[in-house]
């Protein structure tokens, strides 16, 4: 079996609202000199506003089956707050294939 966590990030928007997706994630591995954690985000377990643009509520549904590096707090259940360019792909924080053989 493999371990999996929750995973909570959080964005906000461009016109100042905020808002948090939590994912489920597989782990795949810890890199302990980084304490970091490498996860592909599988089920999105929250249900998002319904008030958030369509294009974003896309964006965060596009995130299942991402890899991402997160760092070891998001084991205490800590939201991440992130640029929205993540979200973007403006800046690269999620991954289409594992990260380590880029």
């Amino acid at each position: 079996m493999q371990e999996r966590m929750p995973v909570s990030f959080g964005w906000q928007l461009p016109d100042g609202r905020r808002f948090k997706a939590v994912y489920d994630t597989r782990v795949v591995a810890y890199e302990e000199l980084k304490d970091r954690w490498l996860v592909v985000l599988e089920t999105l377990q929250t249900e998002l506003d319904a008030g958030l643009p369509p294009d974003v509520q896309t964006l965060v549904a596009k995130l299942s089956g991402q890899w991402a590096y997160v760092p070891d707090e998001a084991r205490n259940g800590i939201t991440l707050p992130l640029k929205y360019e993540t979200l973007t792909g403006r800046i690269r924080y999620f991954y289409r294939d594992d990260p380590r053989r880029s």
